[in-house]
């Protein structure tokens, strides 16, 4: 039996004005875990749902198992074993996790026309068992962690590929750790390498650690053309940034070249502040231009803390003071008057308004300014949108596009412009860059030392240590709703094991 399990051959995909790929070559083989990587808008995604059936080829040709395909819908994709895990989940919340397992196969478990709920019980405890997930087969799946909906939609489509007789599916797993927590991402992996004996997997990740150390071979798109492809032993997340965007850094990472200093004149400042439950007499200062990051692991207290300086959570003792002056945060209307602006973790449902163009998005926290009468003056409006678009470098075919059609890192721009026009003084931001690829990464970072520069001030959550210790002047290290430590990254970097003593 050949290894070769899958082949993309020469695939071409054009859309109005874009040509998403070229001449694009792609293999599976059995029982492997392959890595596909990528800027945002390189081509991932749009050769995955060739593959799954979403869209058709403009030219090319898949081979699966030696025998040419050509796949009509997903459905038709699935029964040959090909199955996609997206991001946002495909899973009924208000099913059980039986009835989400057999969604489409309930005519196995009827007979006469009688269904036999006692018979598809039985059949998910067995599946379930198989993947080891210990989950109740008849409990409604709204009920269940991320982290176990998503093993249940995994289990779902190595059963339907098996129930129509495919001996290897080919399962393509879409930023599949982007809302795990580190333990449940090690609890994940392990499971991978698990269902990697029944199946093959292709792995989609803006984390390259990830994808190093998970993947046998690793695939890289730049430009809807093939960057390269790498084994394990040869693969270094260096080595796939400059794949990925054609050419090495400039400077370090996180642009530390660039950091000046913070200024004198305290912005913000928290006094032994309380909210019983979640955090405990936490001070701190952030300074114009300053940039502090918030360290600590789930359940710290650092996202409370957050919210608490835009008025989603108010503290049961302590003080906030914005420039010098004692002030309540009752809601983020009144922090916004306060010049406090928030970019939430989910951008995409809290921060933007995605069928929108991104001319309304930009302009909604000025919304009320720009009216005369009862009309918006459109061309102010456009005016201030192209200024920021301009500005923040945001990637759109037009200001009137709507920011769903926009890239992940774009996205995140379109948010940054939105406080930028609000002319806030301090802004606070959360994984400012979860789910986007490196080249946006660094633009964000960028971004993030010129508004040091303007004088604004920051606290970030980020993404990893490295993150947090490569952007900040100053980290607080939180555990269990306490400040442990205050280090100093102004003068001098920690390293994350400096930060990790004080979390653990």
């Amino acid at each position: 039996m050949s290894d070769l399990l899958l082949e993309m051959r020469g695939i071409c995909k054009s859309f109005p004005g874009v040509r998403a790929l070229d001449e694009v070559y792609f293999n599976v083989l059995r029982n492997e875990i392959v890595g596909l990587v990528g800027e945002n808008g390189a081509g991932k995604t749009t050769l995955m749902r060739i593959l799954c059936g979403i869209h058709r080829p403009d030219q090319g040709e898949i081979v699966l198992e030696g025998k040419k395909v050509s796949f009509k819908n997903p459905r038709d994709a699935r029964e040959h074993g090909i199955s996609m895990v997206f991001q946002e989940q495909s899973i009924l919340p208000n099913l059980t996790v039986a009835e989400n397992l057999f969604l489409g196969y309930e005519g196995f478990f009827s007979q006469r026309g009688i269904f036999s709920k006692r018979k598809i019980l039985a059949k998910a405890k067995e599946i379930l068992e198989e993947f080891g997930l210990t989950f109740d087969p008849d409990v409604p799946v709204h009920r269940l962690s991320f982290a176990e909906r998503q093993m249940l939609e995994i289990a779902r489509n190595i059963w339907s590929a098996q129930a129509s007789s495919v001996r290897t599916p080919i399962l393509i797993l879409d930023e599949p750790t982007t809302f795990l927590e580190e333990k449940e991402i090690e609890l994940f992996f392990a499971k991978l390498k698990e269902i990697r004996e029944r199946a093959s997997i292709v792995y989609i990740s803006h984390r390259l650690s990830e994808v190093v150390s998970l993947c046998d071979r690793i695939y890289v798109l730049k430009d809807g053309k093939n960057a390269g492809v790498f084994d394990r032993a040869e693969a270094s997340e260096e080595l796939l940034r400059s794949r990925m965007v054609g050419r090495k850094f400039e400077g370090e990472y996180y642009l530390t070249d660039m950091q000046g200093r913070p200024r004198d004149e305290v912005l913000l400042e928290v006094r032994n502040c309380t909210k019983r439950g979640k955090f405990y007499n936490v001070s701190f200062q952030v300074a114009k231009g300053e940039v502090v990051s918030i360290c600590g692991a789930v359940g710290s207290g650092k996202e409370e803390v957050c919210q608490m300086l835009f008025g989603l959570l108010k503290p049961d003792e302590g003080d906030i003071l914005v420039e010098g002056r004692k002030v309540i945060i009752n809601s983020p209307e009144e922090a916004v008057a306060l010049g406090i602006g928030f970019i939430p973790e989910d951008r995409r449902s809290e921060g933007l308004v995605l069928n929108l163009p991104v001319v309304e998005n930009v302009t909604l926290p000025i919304l009320e300014g720009l009216r005369k009468g009862a009309f918006v003056d459109s061309q102010k409006q456009m005016e201030i949108a192209e200024k920021m678009i301009h500005r923040l470098n945001i990637k759109t075919p037009s200001p009137r596009t709507p920011c769903a059609n926009l890239s992940g890192g774009n996205q995140q721009k379109v948010v940054l412009s939105k406080w930028l026009v609000s002319r806030v003084k301090v802004l606070v931001m959360l994984h400012p860059t979860r789910g986007i690829d490196v080249g946006a990464k660094q633009e964000i970072y960028r971004l993030i030392r010129d508004l040091s520069k303007q004088g604004i001030g920051m606290i970030i959550l980020g993404d990893s240590f490295e993150e947090d210790i490569g952007l900040a002047h100053k980290i607080l290290v939180m555990k269990d709703g306490r400040v442990q430590a205050v280090l100093d990254a102004t003068e001098s970097k920690p390293t994350p094991a400096d930060v990790l003593q004080y979390v653990v």
